[in-house]
């Protein structure tokens, strides 16, 4: 028996409000360890909310509830130390599903920062990564991540859902592989966002071939 362990930080049109800070960073040095820390786990995590890239542009941040925009370092949590922490318990697989941007814009295109400088370093995630990592982003770097007003979900979360319900399963092998949801989701979520006068391509970092999920 396949054991998976799943961290979930959901966006604030959700039943469950965005972690803060704090909450974050004790599952994942705390919690996490201790239902895992003996390795070989499968564990995915999913986050929605707000994202940033550092001032440089050389990393980016998820904004928890609490965060300040301004403050990235001391509020946020960076993606670099977010893996760092994961890699550290040794697990069998790790599936990470991103629903933000970082491009400095809201989902409604304000601004979280005035006058936000463009990412100029984008970090290379595919050096940073073992072998194991898949990371499924709702947007290239430099777009906005938009929503379904009607849902009140992000487009590439509710797309993604759907897509793990079995509608992604292309070939109808009651089995779900990575290349298999990101095509759907490309088309899906790029569909959408064309409707509403915008461009959003969600993007993978791993191996396309691997089987995400079996279903009966």
């Amino acid at each position: 028996k396949i054991e998976r362990e799943i961290i979930s930080s959901a966006n604030e049109n959700n039943s469950i409000s965005q972690e803060k800070q704090e909450q974050i960073l004790k599952a994942l040095k705390i919690w996490l360890p201790r239902i895992a820390g003996e390795g070989g786990k499968e564990i995915y995590i999913f986050f929605s909310g707000h994202g940033l890239a550092s001032f440089s542009g050389s990393d980016l941040y998820l904004l928890p509830q609490n965060g300040n925009s301004q403050l990235l370092e001391d509020t946020a949590i960076s993606r670099t130390e977010l893996i760092s922490l994961i890699q550290a318990v040794n697990p069998k697989s790790i599936t990470m599903f991103f629903d933000t941007c970082y491009s400095g814009q809201t989902r409604d295109e304000g601004m979280l920062i005035e006058k936000l400088k463009p990412i100029l370093i984008v970090p290379d995630e595919k050096e940073m990564l073992l072998d194991n990592f898949t990371i499924f982003s709702a947007s290239e770097f430099d777009q906005v991540s938009g929503s379904i007003e009607e849902a009140q979900q992000g487009i590439f979360s509710y797309y993604l859902m759907k897509g793990l319900e079995g509608e992604a399963d292309d070939n109808r092998d009651k089995q779900i592989t990575n290349s298999e949801l990101i095509a759907y989701l490309k088309t899906k979520v790029s569909k959408e966002a064309f409707s509403q006068n915008r461009e959003q391509d969600p993007t993978l970092v791993g191996e396309a071939d691997q089987v995400l999920m079996r279903y009966q």
